[in-house]
């Protein structure tokens, strides 16, 4: 016998019919309803179609689907113990009476409410008693907060959540209410409604530019490699960035922006809520909140923070030529000669990791390009660049 629904709690705090507010209780693979109950989470299996599976299956997607294990409305979470006024704007402690299912949960907290400029908000939660790593990035250090803001805040004692709106249209930039927040040891995961399902960012990730999620779930894993691009699938680099449009009847079509400071593996979630849900396996919750309200002025002030880019040199601008396996000197040759025979007027030649000694950074293979620095010489006396690929895992 198939038993459909099962509950761990009353089928009151379960009572969720609105799919797209059900926040996953059990993230990781191969749920079953025994490891939900014992999560004290609701169980309802979801049922996904041929086509759906096919889907995923062929084409590596991330899409995720309605979660079958979720939290109950009344799932234990943190509340505030003290709120204190500070020089920067309110620190607060908050506690949580005992464990859930996660293994080693810090149940005591620190919050830091930082306004920092009109227009720039920062959340940090981290162990009350201990030090965790955190990225060690230059960023503006603000001792003063703002007196004149874009935005207000406000605190939900229990449980605790944070509520950020914008102050001339009152729409909701940032609400943590919406899921409860786990905080262990190797285990960070809050959520937060968005203020629409369009988005831009979350990079990097072969996706296109606009991210809708109106009718669609979806999974973005954050963590660096070196792979071919696939559909959703995590490439070079990391961006925990994003710019959500605000929509409302009467109200103008500002945009706001969140950029989480976090350098650890993690993956974002995205839900037609519309929500989004941060999970990252270590290091500390430290949240940017930029109020724009143009995108370009989002860009600018997450720039204020992370540093803008530095002025590439104008022979970078020109034409590059690379490719992996050239395999060797002679072949390399061969199509820098082609070039120049074409009269094709280009500025940089590259080499990847096949011209390498056993693809260790910064060593050439002796043998397949023997006399690598003697070309380099030749093209740089032709007022051409080379640039040797570096990967950066460093044995």
């Amino acid at each position: 016998m198939l038993l459909f629904i099962v509950w761990s709690v009353s089928a009151q705090q379960c009572d969720q019919p609105l799919k797209a507010a059900r926040f996953d209780c059990h993230p990781e693979p191969s749920v079953t309803s025994e490891k939900c109950l014992a999560r004290k989470c609701c169980w309802q299996p979801q049922m996904r179609s041929m086509i759906q599976l096919f889907e995923n299956s062929s084409s590596n997607s991330a899409n995720i689907n309605v979660p079958s294990c979720y939290y109950p409305r009344d799932f234990p979470t943190y509340q505030v113990k003290t709120n204190e006024p500070t020089a920067f704007g309110q620190r607060l402690t908050i506690i949580k009476q005992q464990p859930t299912y996660m293994p080693n949960e810090i149940l005591s907290l620190t919050v830091d409410l930082i306004y920092e400029t009109a227009q720039r908000f920062r959340l940090r939660i981290y162990d009350s008693t201990k030090k965790r790593f955190e990225v060690p990035l230059s960023v503006p250090v603000i001792q003063t907060k703002a007196n004149v803001t874009d935005y207000d805040v406000s605190i939900s004692r229990k449980p605790f959540a944070i509520l950020v709106k914008r102050k001339s249209t009152g729409i909701t930039l940032f609400d943590s209410s919406v899921s409860p927040l786990i905080y262990a040891d190797q285990f960070i995961r809050f959520s937060s409604y968005l203020s629409s399902p369009f988005l831009y960012g979350l990079g990097e990730h072969r996706q296109p530019l606009l991210i809708n999620v109106t009718n669609e779930w979806r999974k973005l894993t954050f963590w660096t490699r070196d792979t071919p691009p696939v559909r959703n699938n995590n490439l070079y680099g990391v961006h925990a960035f994003h710019i959500n449009l605000e929509m409302r009847k009467n109200t103008p079509n500002n945009f706001h922006g969140q950029f989480f400071l976090n350098s650890n593996a993690m993956d974002i979630d995205l839900q037609p809520l519309p929500a989004i849900t941060y999970t990252t396996v270590g290091g500390i919750i430290d949240l940017y909140l930029f109020t724009g309200p143009t995108a370009q002025d989002v860009i600018q002030q997450y720039w204020d923070v992370i540093g803008k880019p530095t002025m590439p040199p104008y022979w970078s601008l020109g034409f590059h030529l690379c490719r992996y396996a050239y395999n060797s000197i002679d072949n390399l040759r061969t199509v820098i000669k082609r070039m120049h025979d074409a009269q094709f007027p280009y500025d940089v030649q590259w080499t990847d990791i096949d011209a390498m000694s056993s693809h260790l950074d910064f060593t050439y293979d002796k043998t397949t390009f023997n006399g690598l620095p003697d070309l380099v010489r030749a093209l740089q006396s032709e007022g051409k660049h080379y640039v040797n690929i570096i990967d950066p895992g460093i044995s």
